[in-house]
């Protein structure tokens, strides 16, 4: 999803407005998601696509005003931290 195009929007105070098209959105983080945490990822391999401008693009997507996609994106996030050891030190520096 883009970011909200309600700048006023502060998601601890403001009430969430869901998505219609969540449904269809959680099918793709669902996918990359399994992607990081299946047995056979290999970090290595994917580094060449999941670097600091992907962290970056992937950060700007909490703008969002549904709370499921923040919520995925905190676990998406949580595994490249987790699996992506030389970004750790960019993801700290941007959150």
């Amino acid at each position: 999803l883009p970011p909200s195009e309600n700048p006023e929007f502060d998601p601890e105070e403001d009430e969430p407005n869901l998505e219609p098209s969540w449904p269809h959105l959680q099918l793709v983080y669902e996918f990359f998601l399994r992607f990081l945490e299946s047995p056979d990822f290999q970090p290595s391999v994917a580094k060449r696509y999941v670097d600091q401008k992907f962290v970056l693009m992937l950060l700007e997507l909490f703008d969002s005003e549904d709370p499921r996609e923040r919520e995925y994106l905190k676990t998406i996030l949580h595994r490249v931290y987790g699996k992506f050891l030389g970004l750790r030190a960019y993801i700290r520096k941007q959150c």
